[in-house]
């Protein structure tokens, strides 16, 4: 009889342990996202895959450890946690485009842009639109990363990052007035944004507007006053400066 109670008891703790192990997987996932935000990787890591053995089957906490191991530069684990956070939740956009952006680091730009693609059909977000963005540039697909740019800022015009980007794309096609206008419009949503400025200077540069070009790059040495390459940039200025 005693044997029974014990057995039954053993029974009802397993089954506490079983009902409880999800509960507390989910806790070790949210802890490692905290330790994640504040770019603590190797505990991150640590707490999921904590989280991880207590609950294979949470998805959370694999797409947490895949983006971890992304920003740790280790393609090799994200994609394989991230492929298995898709496997357990497949409507996850999130975990598309954290896949899309491991495909990113490891150099595959094609499948990288696939992932990015579906996370958009499951969730049009405008950071999702910039990063496809970034994987078609690296592919060298600039006329589709700028319409990912573009839509992007439809969708969320105060992005100073898309006008920079775009503004880099177009005066790389040699479109400087267009450049000029995003950059312009980066420096408007934020004046203190020192790379428009730059961007800016190099764009009237080519035009041959040399004393806007003075000026944006004034502007940018007295943001950056530290710059590595200060002594260059005033050589520059100085060389614009001469009739």
């Amino acid at each position: 009889m005693v044997v029974g109670v014990v057995a039954i008891g053993a029974i009802l703790v397993a089954a506490g342990v079983m009902l409880a192990a999800p509960r507390l997987a989910a806790t070790l996932a949210a802890r490692g996202a905290d330790a994640a935000g504040q770019g603590e990787l190797d505990r991150a890591l640590a707490e999921y895959t904590w989280a991880i053995r207590l609950d294979p089957r949470n998805a959370a906490a694999y797409l947490g450890r895949g983006d971890a191991c992304r920003r740790k530069h280790l393609p090799d684990c994200a994609l394989a946690d991230l492929t298995r956070a898709i496997q357990l939740d497949p409507q996850s956009a999130v975990a598309y485009n954290a896949r899309g952006l491991a495909y990113v680091t490891a150099g595959d730009y094609a499948q990288a842009i696939a992932d990015h693609t579906r996370a958009i059909d499951l969730r049009p977000l405008p950071s999702f639109y910039a990063d496809r963005a970034v994987a078609y540039q690296l592919s060298g697909d600039y006329d589709h990363a700028l319409a990912d740019y573009t839509e992007m800022l439809r969708l969320d015009p105060a992005s100073t990052m898309a006008y920079l980007n775009r503004g880099l794309l177009y005066a790389g096609q040699g479109d400087y007035d267009r450049a000029i206008a995003d950059y312009t419009r980066a420096i408007q949503l934020d004046s203190k944004l020192s790379d428009a400025y730059l961007n800016r200077a190099l764009a009237y540069r080519e035009r041959g507007q040399n004393a806007q070009a003075i000026q944006d790059l004034h502007t940018y040495l007295a943001l950056e006053p530290n710059v590595p390459n200060r002594t260059q940039l005033e050589q520059q200025i100085e060389k614009l400066g001469r009739p």
